[in-house]
């Protein structure tokens, strides 16, 4: 990975967003995912893919990033801050049309994942589960003989010596059947409920993976919520490793101390419009985690001579996935990572000039925004582990591992913001309208603190913003006026003639 697309570099289009991503939408190139900045092993895997299938390399790109994160789970993490650690689980959703090559380009990247994890589900029939069995047959057994014993009508202490017994039985037996779950490294189309019991069974971490994720969609907007409300909370805690409860009806509650979920879903394009359009998914935070993008995938004709992905390039994505899954995924305690001190003022800088921008042109899409930097944190960690594949827990996050992050989460940034481009122009379109509106009730002009007191925006600060845009592009004209009593000086908005 190279650092030479780095982001404080302004004006430099492969990289520039959370920090310099064109401010005028018009002006927006659609800039490829930058594949450059991947390690090599997934660089390469993705480049296959996207020949060998003639799908868009954002695709190719997008699972196999995908893949790298569910592959380390909550078993790699770095210091980001004073007391805060930063796992590496993603949220990717990327669109494609039907027939466009998406199932076949996510089944390229997840095959050796679902090797994994077929190979530890049989070695966990042949060599755990029959021990289960027998054991849950052994305490059933003794259960019964106690059952008889308490029924010959024993009284006082011995009764409740086998009330006790039976009593610790049937915990055990409870444990047992916990256990009687094979080992899972993903799931898909589930309820909230069922992905908080196949967090708990399975170490807390899992990865929602899904070429047609259109049934998650429909879960998330609440198709199994009895409220009509949408259904995210579990995706929420899963995402920051937030203590969690959930309660289910006649059993036992779930309680997840540092649940870890990683996500690859594609989709259709409709797919992400729609989520987009809940405000409840945006307020509460879900719409911002997602890495989302449009990758532009077309269906493509059949044509002879294509080749297949060489051998020697599925192997080495093999034994990278394999090992991240072994080494990472499979760890009882995360390994913790430390950045060296130019990546750390790197990605500080990085935070830095997304809060800048947080403050002015990106003020509509704050809530966005914030999340950008956290997403170039969780990439580095990714780049980080597919760098150093099983001894990327003994190694300190690079200079240049920490500038492809940051470009590769400034790539998703420019994506988040064009698909929010068309809601973000009507939003400023209504606040326009309600000045001019307020505007016609005042011919002889408004002030800045006018707008404000209307509630048309939030503070002081839009409200001069927004007036001195609608003077720059002809819809307003501005004067200043001063009281003839002295005091400041205030500019007075009037409709602009044509």
């Amino acid at each position: 990975m190279n650092s030479s697309n780095h982001i404080f570099k302004p004006g430099n289009g492969q990289a520039v967003n959370g920090a310099g991503h064109p401010r005028d939408e018009g002006e927006e190139k659609i800039l490829p995912f930058p594949l450059e900045q991947l390690p090599p092993a997934a660089r390469a895997m993705a480049e296959a893919i996207a020949r060998t299938e003639r799908t868009p390399e954002t695709l190719a790109g997008c699972c196999v990033l995908g893949i790298v994160s569910a592959s380390i789970g909550g078993g790699l993490q770095i210091t980001s801050g004073p007391n805060r650690v930063t796992r590496g689980n993603l949220y990717i959703m990327a669109s494609a049309e039907s027939g466009s090559g998406k199932s076949e380009t996510f089944r390229h990247a997840a095959k050796p994942f679902f090797h994994h994890e077929r190979e530890a589900v049989e070695r966990w029939q042949a060599d755990t589960l029959p021990g289960l069995q027998a054991e849950a047959d052994m305490l059933e057994s003794e259960m019964a003989r106690l059952k008889k014993e308490a029924a010959k009508g024993k009284l006082g202490l011995e009764r409740e010596e086998i009330r006790d017994e039976l009593q610790a039985k049937k915990k055990a037996l409870a444990d047992v059947n916990e256990k009687l779950n094979p080992p899972r490294l993903c799931c898909e189309d589930v309820t909230s409920e069922k992905l908080a019991v196949m967090l708990a069974n399975n170490g807390e971490q899992l990865a929602s993976l899904s070429p047609d994720a259109g049934s998650i969609v429909n879960n998330l907007l609440g198709r199994y919520s009895k409220l009509d409300r949408t259904d995210e909370g579990i995706y929420l805690k899963a995402f920051s490793g937030d203590n969690c409860r959930v309660d289910r009806q006649g059993r036992e509650p779930v309680l997840l101390q540092r649940p870890c979920l990683a996500a690859l879903w594609l989709v259709q394009p409709d797919k992400v419009e729609t989520l987009l359009a809940k405000t409840e998914l945006t307020d509460g935070g879900m719409i911002p985690r997602l890495l989302a993008c449009h990758t532009r995938a077309l269906p493509v004709l059949i044509v002879d001579g294509v080749e297949g992905i060489p051998a020697a390039t599925a192997e080495a994505w093999a034994a990278l996935v394999g090992s991240l899954l072994e080494t990472f995924r499979a760890a009882g305690d995360p390994f913790t990572i430390e950045p060296t001190p130019e990546a750390r003022q790197m990605l500080k800088e990085h935070h830095n000039q997304i809060v800048a921008r947080r403050l002015g042109d990106l003020r509509d899409v704050s809530t966005f925004a914030a999340r950008w930097n956290e997403q170039a944190w969780r990439i580095a960690v990714c780049l980080h582990a597919g760098l150093h594949g099983e001894h990327a827990g003994e190694r300190m996050l690079a200079a240049d591992t920490a500038a492809s992050a940051i470009a590769l989460a400034d790539w998703f940034a420019g994506e988040q913001l064009r698909i929010l481009a068309r809601g973000r122009h009507v939003a400023r379109r209504a606040k326009r309208d309600e000045a001019l509106e307020l505007l016609a009730d005042t011919p002889k002009g408004i002030r800045a603190s006018d707008v404000y007191r209307a509630r048309i925006v939030g503070n002081a600060d839009e409200a001069h913003e927004l007036l001195a845009t609608m003077e720059t592009e002809g819809e307003l004209t501005g004067k200043d006026s001063k009281p003839e009593s002295g005091g400041h000086i205030t500019r007075i908005f009037t409709k602009a003639r044509k």
